[in-house]
């Protein structure tokens, strides 16, 4: 039976002369790998931006167990972006999104409240004014309570252990610690908000050694997301 899904393109990946290959994530069936005609014809054109990163879409489709690829019809663009794809700075923080959502998506089992958060956010920055510097620093703490692997923060001490995602009161004997004044990291992280993350002042240098450290402690609890290429670009975008 046919169903009509919503979903956020992660990429798109031309797949032949005559196809291409969306990744999709959907609140129902998590990932989904769907094959596309890809043409240079006016029509196809028009379809183009229903194709591009984080694109929320909606679209039918027969899902065929077993089958590596599905064919959707009628895909629709269900909320078009304000200004998230000609915002160079958003451009760039989406840009960044994509890359890191593609990876730590693949294998997740189905979520809507995952797929809530995610469009949620793209949505708050697509709209949100102003300096949008903090916006993945605060979209990756807040991840981290999606995905189940929020760090315990309820009795702060001097030294978070970042392997097992809490404060201790003795080393641990390994490398992954935050000791002294970065031991209050996790705690500051875990009280950010997007209505509040303005008043986080951090150098480029900071933000960069912060983002690091994210994805450093997503790498030891969710399998690893190898290398980001947009890293670098991100890194050097905000003062």
């Amino acid at each position: 039976m046919s169903e009509i899904l919503q979903g956020i393109v992660l990429n798109c990946i031309r797949h032949s002369d005559r196809a291409s290959v969306l990744t999709v994530y959907t609140p129902t069936h998590a990932c989904l790998p769907l094959i596309v005609p890809a043409g240079s014809t006016a029509r196809s054109r028009t379809k183009s931006a229903s194709r591009l990163p984080l694109a929320l879409v909606e679209f039918n489709c027969r899902i065929k167990n077993g089958q590596e690829l599905q064919r959707p019809s009628a895909m629709t663009l269900r909320r078009p972006y304000a200004n998230l794809y000609f915002h160079p700075v958003k451009n760039l923080v989406g840009i960044f999104l994509a890359d890191l959502l593609t990876k730590l998506l693949r294998d997740t089992p189905p979520d809507p409240a995952l797929f809530r958060y995610i469009e949620g956010s793209l949505l708050l920055l697509d709209a949100m004014p102003g300096s949008v510097a903090n916006f993945h620093i605060t979209f990756l703490s807040g991840l981290t309570a999606m995905l189940g692997i929020a760090p315990d923060v309820s009795r702060p001490t001097g030294i978070f252990d970042m392997r097992a995602g809490c404060y201790v009161t003795l080393h641990p004997g390994h490398s992954d610690v935050l000791l002294g004044e970065h031991a209050r990291i996790p705690l500051i992280l875990s009280r950010l908000t997007f209505a509040g993350m303005h008043r986080l002042h951090l150098t480029r240098t900071q933000r960069a050694e912060l983002l690091d450290g994210l994805l450093r402690y997503y790498a030891m609890h969710l399998p690893p997301i190898g290398k980001l290429n947009s890293m670098d670009i991100l890194s050097q975008l905000f003062d």
